[in-house]
């Protein structure tokens, strides 16, 4: 079972890095659909098909947001350096009247 957590997550933040939000939210929840629907008729209770559709729906908007928050991280970092750096080659030993 976590190796399916773990699937959930890794595909949700593969998604992230070309997928629109809205559309992965349809596709989540059209997962989460399916998978309590072929739960469901698999021979699981109604309560237990629903729930871990919703768990499934959850770890994939999880590891999208997880990757959205690593690319936010990464991108900051990279723009706050090169305004630090800008910012030295800006100033001049010159004052300005």
């Amino acid at each position: 079972m976590g190796w399916t957590f773990a699937v959930c997550v890794l595909i949700g933040a593969v998604c992230a890095l070309r997928m629109p939000i809205l559309v992965f939210a349809i596709v989540a929840f059209i997962v989460m659909a399916v998978y309590a629907a072929m739960s469901y008729a698999a021979g699981s209770t109604a309560w237990q098909a629903i729930g871990w559709g919703f768990l499934f729906a959850a770890l994939l908007e999880a590891g999208y947001v997880v990757s959205y928050w690593l690319l936010y991280f990464f991108y900051s970092r990279r723009t706050a350096g090169k305004r630090e750096t800008a910012s030295r080659k800006v100033q001049s030993r010159y004052s300005a009247d």
